[in-house]
């Protein structure tokens, strides 16, 4: 994820989006890694896919003072990801925990004028907010109240809750980024990022000098009690926040001894070395890994590994999973559904390929998985929503404790499961909902690219202005695709620092927000392929095939 400071927040998790389909990557590999000696970076945001792109491809030039290409969110006056004539940069989203729920006591349970606070009443402040049709006609008003930490809401169960959040107070993130852009190094870029408040951001930078460098840049609140995670009480001032982190706290790397870097929205801090909390809910570190895999098995890096790996079809979830039903499918040989369905998830290469036909299979397994393990979480009344469930990275860590008893169904009182009763009940299982979906494997109904594709819908969701694309990918690979496929990689970039800086990029779409144009999704093609466009980057307007002049009016 990127910039939720810049228009509506892009970076909160919808109902129904797939978690691992949100997240983002990006690494950087030293010149002694690379095939050409040269410094690389690569980029790619799994945003909401839209036609129009969220993402406008600009190169912008101020003689003598900036000379900067990349993509920016239309409105916002900065190349967001980027580079220039001497390093190149971008993110991935922290994923920390920057907002904190406060409980007050107020005088009022409908309309509240004050909250106490260290046993004094205090005023609220409050404000009026219209709502105003298309002639100017006022709808509807709301008020909206405030304690000294921010905004307070009714929550479901009555109570009122103030929340302060980061991104609701000072940030010069704009500032930030138009002065990264004129950055000369790596070092000076990091320095003016500082400046760069919130949301936090994992932020990657490689220069011509050969540096590579990635830092957690932001605001990172720091509570009395050490948490963030559990709802405070606001009748003390003794819950508020009390600093922030410092620079040197931050998690950060330069020009490291492996020759790369690397971020995919894992936890950027090893709990067991660092315990100060950053945050409780990360992503898995399923894509963070493979990146590290693919990166330390090659030595000689080129711009096309990178565009390679953008893409890269490997799972980890599924080289750590396929065997485990396997083998467990080996001690309940007897049972012929669980039988037919490990003879079937054998025969798969674990690659997310288009052609392939058994990451359906692995993908229902998975899904039946975590349905019998974790039926304690599940309501008992059938027509509530279940919670959400432990990510399969805690699911991973079960699998090393045959009997735990979170293998134990609940429902079947006179039975205790272990490990592989439940991993053979899920492969089987996966097996029927896979036939009664697809039919039979024979019939070519399993084919990833007849059943995985991405949604790229029109902003306001027009059907015939909307596009899908067969992608290679799934859950928790590099290019994650998964849910309803309305997310996924929203700009992909590669950017080789040489002696001239070459890059290449494309996002799922077109430059033209006009559907009657050709370059509306002349580029959905090239992106659902995998394949990057080169970003000309001319060094003056002549070498251009076309420009604007923007002329001020007297």
């Amino acid at each position: 994820g990127q910039h939720a400071a810049i228009g509506r927040n892009r970076f909160s998790r919808p109902a129904g989006a797939a978690l691992d389909a949100l997240g983002s990557n990006n690494w950087a590999v030293a010149p002694n890694r690379t095939a050409a000696g040269h410094a690389l970076l690569a980029g790619d945001q799994h945003l909401e896919l839209t036609l129009p792109s969220i993402w406008y491809e600009a190169h912008l030039v101020v003689p003598d003072s900036l000379d900067v290409y990349g993509v920016t969110i239309p409105g916002a006056p900065a190349i967001i990801i980027g580079f220039n004539r001497e390093l190149a940069w971008t993110f991935t989203n922290t994923e920390s925990d920057v907002l904190d729920r406060y409980v007050e006591v107020v005088d009022h349970p409908e309309s509240p004028t004050r909250y106490r606070l260290d046993g004094e009443w205090r005023e609220l402040g409050s404000s009026v907010e219209e709502y105003r049709g298309p002639e100017g006609r006022v709808l509807a008003t709301d008020t909206v109240r405030f304690t000294h930490r921010g905004p307070l809401m009714r929550d479901p169960m009555g109570r009122w809750l103030s929340i302060r959040w980061t991104v609701l107070e000072d940030n010069d993130a704009l500032v930030a980024l138009s002065r990264g852009a004129r950055a000369g190094n790596t070092d000076a870029w990091l320095k003016q990022m500082l400046g760069y408040r919130t949301p936090p951001q994992n932020m990657l930078v490689a220069d011509r000098q050969g540096t590579i460098a990635i830092r957690s840049t932001g605001r990172f609140p720091l509570r009395p009690s050490g948490r963030g995670d559990l709802v405070q009480p606001g009748e003390t001032a003794a819950a508020d926040w009390i600093g922030e982190w410092g620079i040197p706290d931050l998690p950060q790397s330069m020009n490291p001894p492996q020759g790369y870097l690397a971020s995919a929205n894992q936890q950027p801090v090893d709990p067991r070395k660092n315990p100060r909390y950053l945050g409780a809910n990360w992503y898995s570190p399923w894509r963070a890994i493979r990146i590290n895999q693919l990166l330390r098995a090659d030595s000689a890096v080129t711009p096309d590994d990178m565009r390679r790996f953008q893409t890269d079809p490997g799972s980890v979830p599924a080289d750590l999973f396929v065997p485990a039903f396997l083998n467990a499918a080996a001690r309940h040989s007897g049972n012929p559904d669980v039988h037919r369905a490990a003879a079937l998830l054998a025969e798969w290469d674990r690659r997310y390929t288009r052609e392939n036909t058994r990451a359906v299979l692995f993908e229902a397994a998975m899904r039946e998985l975590a349905d019998l393990l974790w039926d304690e979480l599940r309501p008992d009344d059938p027509s509530l929503s279940r919670p959400p469930y432990p990510a399969s990275a805690v699911t991973c860590i079960l699998l090393r404790d045959s009997a735990s008893v979170w293998w134990d169904r609940v429902d079947t009182r006179d039975v205790v499961e272990q490990r592989d009763d439940i991993l053979a009940s899920a492969l089987a299982a996966g097996l029927t909902e896979v036939r009664r979906q697809h039919g039979e494997p024979e019939r070519g109904g399993w084919r990833w690219d007849g059943i995985r594709h991405a949604r790229i819908n029109h902003q306001l969701y027009l059907r015939a202005l909307s596009a899908e694309v067969p992608v290679q990918g799934g859950q928790n690979t590099l290019n994650p695709s998964s849910g309803d496929g309305a997310f996924g990689s929203s700009w992909r970039m590669v950017v080789e620092l040489g002696p001239e800086v070459r890059a290449w990029g494309v996002f799922p779409g077109g430059q033209s927000g006009n559907p009657a144009s050709q370059w509306y999704d002349d580029r959905l093609e090239r992106w659902g392929d995998g394949e990057l466009d080169t970003l000309r980057f001319p060094f003056t307007p002549a070498t251009a095939s076309d420009s604007l002049q923007l002329d001020p009016v007297p």
